[in-house]
């Protein structure tokens, strides 16, 4: 099948979900083009967007200045030279948007003109869907539309019904990583029919058990997360500091960039935890693993934010577990579908950090609970989220939209 990802940026260090569906559908055999929204930024990447060439396969938008007139200037720049697209390109502008409006759409527009039809276009994160039913409309993308949802997409406060209601009729199928993120559509008036839920996978070959020593320390925490209100750090480090004064040697390793570094950084010097809380910043793929492999517990104080922005699933826990660590993190959300609480894990209410502290000793002393827990989630994670596995399910759903679509067009 040929297939068009639409997404907000790629490659992206803390979006693994997407460069692992799409490696695993270039393992199937399928042929994937990407289309992001922004252009690529981050110093660093996960290994195999070179070693698959995503790159060659990434389309990006041409850079649009701020000054509306260089605007204006570099777009007559870019229609002249595509006088070749100028039918579909004429049809654009004929619209009725402001002229502002249409450059930019324009420049968002452009690298998808001219492509072959797609068996599948595939949106990822709500917002873009809008993007993929512009780009349809004009006949500048061909194929069926699929939209997929991951976690603020679905759970903000500012959405209802109304948000979403001109896209859902352009769609052939929606797809969600939970249970709780599909009834949140369902509340949103997306067609349960239409709803399939997905969740998304580990590479078990990248995220091995790992081979421990017979005794260790239960002293390493560890966090991977955007920092970002809704990963709920700040509990986390609240919930450390009450288990610092029992256990000296106690460290907490941060995994992770975001715009609460600096406000999280000065916390742990208020609270003297320097040099026992270390914020790393971000890492790729091949790092992260050197941190799950000296971890002990992971920790994922997850929170509703104060927008209602919350998880989907937390891939994150899934890899934890793939690598045999036992997990501490909270009732929120679509997080209780990917743990077997009290066999894989312990679950706590949010923002309670008394509650967190307390899980995060009780495994801190209890060695063997942690060995079983690890074995445990390494087994839940091979029969529940192996990627090959799941995205194989992917692309018999793709074929299904593509048959369904086809025989209803055939009534």
């Amino acid at each position: 099948m040929r297939i068009a990802y639409i997404v907000e940026s790629f490659p992206k260090l803390s979006e693994t979900f997407i460069l692992n569906q799409v490696t695993g559908l270039l393992d199937l055999g399928h042929d994937v083009d990407i289309f992001p929204s922004k252009s690529y930024l981050e110093e660093r990447v996960h290994l195999e967007v070179s070693g698959y060439g995503l790159l060659s396969r990434t389309y990006y938008q041409p850079s649009m200045p701020t000054s509306r007139w260089a605007a204006k200037l570099k777009c007559i720049w870019l229609i002249i030279k595509n006088v070749g697209k100028i039918e579909t390109i004429s049809r654009m502008f004929s619209s009725n948007y402001p002229s502002d409006v249409k450059i930019s759409l324009f420049f968002r527009m452009l690298p998808l003109m001219g492509k072959e039809a797609y068996d599948i276009v595939h949106c990822h994160f709500g917002p873009l869907g809008k993007i993929a039913v512009y780009a349809k409309s004009l006949d500048i993308i061909r194929g069926k539309l699929l939209l997929s949802f991951y976690g603020y997409d679905a759970t903000r406060y500012n959405l209802d019904a109304d948000y979403y209601a001109s896209l859902i009729p352009y769609f052939d199928g929606f797809i969600t990583i939970s249970n709780y993120l599909k009834s949140k559509l369902t509340n949103l008036g997306f067609p349960e029919d239409k709803l399939i839920t997905i969740p998304l996978g580990v590479n078990l070959e990248i995220y091995k058990h790992r081979t421990v020593p017979v005794r260790r320390s239960g002293r390493k925490l560890l966090t991977v997360a955007r920092l970002v209100e809704k990963k709920g750090i700040y509990y986390g480090i609240m919930a450390f500091s009450k288990l610092l004064p029992s256990y000296p040697d106690l460290e907490y390793h941060i995994v992770g960039e975001g715009i609460l570094f600096q406000r999280l950084k000065e916390l742990t010097d208020e609270l003297s935890l320097t040099g026992h809380v270390i914020l790393h910043g971000a890492k790729n793929r091949e790092e992260i693993k050197e941190f799950y492999a000296a971890a002990d517990i992971f920790v994922m104080p997850s929170i509703t934010a104060s927008d209602g922005n919350s998880e989907g699933q937390g891939l994150v826990l899934q890899e934890a577990q793939a690598m045999g660590i036992p997990v501490v993190a909270t009732r929120h959300n679509g997080i209780p579908e990917g743990i077997l609480e009290g066999v894989t894990g312990l679950l706590v209410p949010e923002r309670d950090i008394d509650a967190l502290s307390d899980s995060i000793r009780n495994l801190i002393e209890d060695n063997e609970l942690r060995e079983t827990m690890g074995k445990k989630g390494r087994e839940l994670v091979v029969a529940k989220f192996n990627n090959k596995k799941l995205v194989g399910s992917l692309a018999e759903y793709y074929e299904s939209i593509n048959s369904y679509v086809e025989e209803n067009s055939k009534v």
